[in-house]
């Protein structure tokens, strides 16, 4: 680009000449409202002001003098006003009503009733003339025959200008709230009008300040009548001086493109002092340069102020576009946020909610993508995403598209053909890499009635998470079983802090036992939810719920807390207590400082550490961030023992006992599935014990249930073992009554 087309584009900004797109149109005509429902609240309050000065000045003596010419006082003094203070209420009212953007009846009957009243107070423009133009007989005098003409043209232009305002805003109204979609254009006219008449008014006032009379008397006694020019207090009353100022400042800010606003007051200008300067001239005599330069002066200084205003507002405009953009706009794949997404939705549902049940919720999840961005870079991987994005917005045109998270994506569309458009997304997908064969899985969601979209693509969602491990064409549609699952998911998420308050959580323990004697060196503590609604809660449900959530945590530190609990009133009662093995979810260490509440709490009850095993699972290792490590290492310097849960159920398992120090290994009850008939079971559960024993780290093996288990795992020198063949979890009163009656024996 060349130089002089950048200085044309910087100038064609500067004053408004560059075409502004609709954002930026849109911003500038709402500044301008909001600059309107000021200046017409100046305006009203003025004239209210104006009202009670002028009656109070004028008025209210001079019809206490004279009764029978009441009327007439108060037209010469006050009708002005009134004009000007019904029409700032109407602009006023109007201006609000184009900000808000509620057209409520009461606004337009508010509208039209102070516009009318503005337009009914017009029709004595005659009374005009009688009272205040024509009020003396001057016209015989060649000078004031001149100012009289230009005074009666200009009362007329400023009467027309009200007339057309009026009008305009009666007209803009009716048609906003009739549901009118070009509100931009009828409000420019508004604009237009009102700053018309502010124009006319502050010049037809500053020339009569310019051109009024004063009577004196000669020597002889004798009435002279000479103009305001020709006398030297010619400029005593200054504050018709600042009616035009507020005219030309008003018409400043009320003007949408500098180049506009220098033509209008160019124009204004140019023309006044083009009349000014006539009637001096006739008089003999001409304005004093001091009063040119000022009035050159005052000229550049508002086409200065309405440039910056423009300018000001552009700025404004831009920036606030551009964090709509990035509010609307997903910056990496070019599709809605996730939030817009969920407001257009709802917004398309409530304005349709007839057809609602035409529509679905689509939730894709791509299920190979970290292979993918491991092996190719972060690069590649987020033109991958870019690529699914657009696969799935061609699959759907026309529809809603988001990237929710990650490598997840939601839409909102048609239920039509969706079978047909999975399979083609799929294959495309697919068909991106055939070395890694990236998939995708889609859940879907048909909507009922008018629920909110959040919901919808939470239970779309929810129906993605069944494909996991099962291969269904890689799509599922929320089914009422999925939904009642769903509820209660909602339920136990919603009562959570119930729960633990109210002791709906409990502790279950069951009995971990050495392999040399049998004898119990242990428990592990299981929540438990015992629902008054539910009942008895499936762990597996309650847990992942949770875990889904980030509100795992609060289970955990309620078992720690019971635990404790449980083990002081043992010893308070003078009993032996046995040490106990705490389950934290994989997402605490990342939420709560784990190590400062094991601590907190144990010294609260005065439990030394060497009766808690903290217990930290496999899958946790997989998502490892930087508080883990650090966690376990606190926690083994204060004497707390660290074990590894569900050993052999990831893929990372002998990374995790290569890379991490644990006290005991707890060998996941997969390992004994089969175990009577898969040959390969016993070498591999030799390697791991021998393996485990050699880097100095102790062996549990969980899920034993046979004693032919047993007498293998003691053979080949598993230190500890847990399962249903010593007991199933049970409450806390139960494992007392198996200590008391000798079915467990704690070990010295």
């Amino acid at each position: 680009m060349s130089k002089w087309k950048k200085f044309w584009l910087k100038f064609g900004d500067m004053f408004g000449i560059t075409k502004s797109n609709k954002y930026i149109s849109d911003y500038l005509h709402e500044a301008n409202m909001r600059s309107g429902v000021f200046m017409a609240a100046v305006i009203v309050i003025l004239e209210i002001w104006l009202v009670i000065r002028q009656s109070q000045k004028y008025v209210i003596d001079s019809i206490i003098a004279h009764p029978d010419n009441a009327f007439y006082y108060i037209f010469k003094n006050l009708w002005t006003y009134f004009l000007l203070m019904s029409l700032g209420i109407a602009m006023f009212v109007y201006c609000l009503q184009y900000i808000n953007r509620k057209n409520t009846k009461t606004k337009l009957i508010i509208i039209s009733v102070f516009a009318g009243l503005s337009l009914l107070l017009c029709g004595f423009l005659p009374f005009e003339f009688k009272y205040k133009i024509i009020d003396f007989n001057y016209t015989k005098v060649p000078i004031l025959k001149t100012i009289y003409i230009y005074r009666g043209v200009l009362k007329l232009i400023f009467y027309a200008s009200i007339i057309l305002f009026n009008v305009a805003v009666i007209l803009a109204s009716i048609y906003r709230f009739r549901g009118g979609k070009k509100t931009s254009i009828s409000s420019v006219l508004v604009i237009s009008m009102f700053a018309l008449v502010c124009l006319t008014f502050g010049v037809m006032i500053s020339y009569g300040d310019f051109t009024g009379t004063k009577l004196f008397t000669d020597a002889n006694n004798v009435p002279i009548i000479v103009p305001a020019f020709n006398y030297s207090v010619a400029y005593e009353d200054k504050e018709i001086i600042c009616f035009l100022m507020m005219a030309m400042y008003i018409g400043c800010l009320l003007i949408w493109k500098p180049y506009v606003s220098v033509g209008i007051l160019g124009t204004v200008f140019l023309g006044f002092y083009i009349i000014i300067e006539q009637v001096s001239k006739n008089n003999g005599r001409l304005l004093p340069e001091g009063d040119q330069v000022n009035y050159i002066t005052f000229f550049i200084s508002l086409t200065m102020v309405s440039i910056s205003i423009y300018n000001q507002r552009i700025h404004e405009a831009r920036k606030d576009e551009r964090l709509e953009q990035l509010a609307k706009v997903d910056e990496l794949t070019g599709l809605m946020t996730y939030n817009y997404f969920l407001t257009e939705c709802d917004k398309a549902i409530k304005e349709d909610p007839e057809h609602a049940n035409n529509y679905a919720f689509l939730f894709f999840n791509i299920t190979s993508f970290k292979i993918y961005n491991d092996q190719k870079g972060y690069l590649a991987g987020n033109e991958f995403l870019k690529t699914v994005g657009e696969i799935i917005s061609e699959a759907f045109p026309d529809s809603f598209v988001s990237r929710q998270a990650d490598d997840h994506y939601v839409a909102f569309v048609k239920n039509d053909n969706l079978i047909n458009k999975f399979d083609l997304i799929r294959d495309r997908v697919r068909a991106l890499d055939k070395d890694i064969k990236p998939n995708i899985t889609i859940g879907y969601n048909v909507v009922i009635d008018d629920e909110e979209a959040k919901a919808g693509v939470e239970k779309a969602r929810y129906a993605n998470s069944a494909l996991k491990g099962v291969n269904r064409n890689d799509y599922f549609q929320y089914d009422e079983k999925m939904h009642d699952h769903f509820n209660l998911v909602q339920y136990i998420v919603s009562n959570v802090d119930d729960a633990v308050e109210k002791g709906w959580i409990v502790a279950y323990y069951q009995p971990v036992v050495y392999s040399k004697n049998g004898k119990l060196c242990g428990v592990e503590a299981l929540a438990r939810w015992i629902d008054p609604k539910y009942g008895f809660l499936n762990p597996g449900v309650f847990i992942s719920a949770l875990e889904d959530a980030h509100l795992a945590y609060k289970v955990d530190l309620a078992m720690l807390e019971l635990v404790c609990k449980n083990m002081r009133k043992v010893l308070d009662e003078g009993g032996k207590i046995v040490p106990t093995s705490i389950n934290f979810s994989r997402g605490d260490f990342s939420l709560i400082n784990i190590p400062e509440e094991v601590i907190k709490i144990t010294k609260k009850y005065r439990i030394s550490p060497e009766f808690l095993h903290v217990e930290v699972t496999e899958s946790a290792l997989l998502e490892e961030k930087a508080d883990l490590p650090q966690a376990m290492r606190e926690l083994r310097k204060n004497g707390f023992a660290v074990w590894l849960d569900d050993f052999g159920s990831g893929y990372s398992s002998f990374n995790a006992i290569k890379d991490y120090a644990f006290d005991v290994v707890k060998l996941d009850m997969e390992f004994l599935k089969g175990f009577d008939k898969n040959e390969k079971s016993k070498p591999v559960i030799d390697s791991v014990i021998k393996m485990s024993d050699s880097v100095g780290m102790g062996t549990l093996c969980e899920g034993v249930e046979t004693k032919e288990q047993m007498e293998f795992l003691k053979k080949i020198g598993c230190e500890r073992l847990q399962g249903y063949l010593f007991s199933k979890p049970i409450p806390y009163e139960e494992l007392n009554k198996m200590i008391s009656e000798k079915k467990l024996i704690i070990a010295d």
